[in-house]
């Protein structure tokens, strides 16, 4: 009976050292995620709960100097957008508030001006939400401009 005891316990050890650290490790995000705070800063270990997801980065120069505006993701859905210098030096929170927080379809580059791009925003879920075109100019990061552009249709 000892035996057997003692033989229950080595397989229940090792059986519990197997699993734990399935259990408890953290899952690594994908090679391609790259991961925000909502203050912009990039942070690869933050929690699901408070991260953001990169879907847009884009460099541009303005006044000389080199910047990053990206935008990320919530698990909501809902968007951030921020503004650094490159490698996400010195991130901030894009001033914007019509574009932050929605659900946006698709971003592109202004092609006839290097500091300006369009932002498509959807303004709720489903088929009969309002969209709305906007120009976002960022010739001066400090204070972007953002013009609806669906009024001009």
């Amino acid at each position: 009976m000892k035996t057997l005891l003692f033989t229950i316990t080595l397989i229940s050890a090792s059986f519990i050292t197997t699993i734990t650290p399935a259990v408890f490790a953290q899952p690594q995000p994908p090679a391609n995620e790259i991961y925000i705070d909502k203050n912009c800063r990039r942070n690869q270990q933050l929690p699901q709960i408070e991260r953001y997801t990169i879907f847009f980065r884009n460099e541009f120069t303005t006044n000389g100097n080199k910047y990053w505006f990206y935008a990320a993701r919530y698990q909501d859905g809902a968007a951030l957008f921020c503004i650094s210098q490159p490698n996400f030096n010195q991130p901030k929170v894009l001033n914007a508030e019509k574009i932050q927080r929605q659900f946006i379809d698709k971003i592109a580059r202004n092609p006839n001006n290097k500091t300006a791009f369009i932002i498509v925003v959807r303004e709720g879920n489903g088929p009969g939400a309002t969209v709305t075109n906007y120009g976002l100019d960022l010739s001066n990061v400090d204070r972007p401009k953002l013009t609806s552009l669906s009024i001009l249709k």
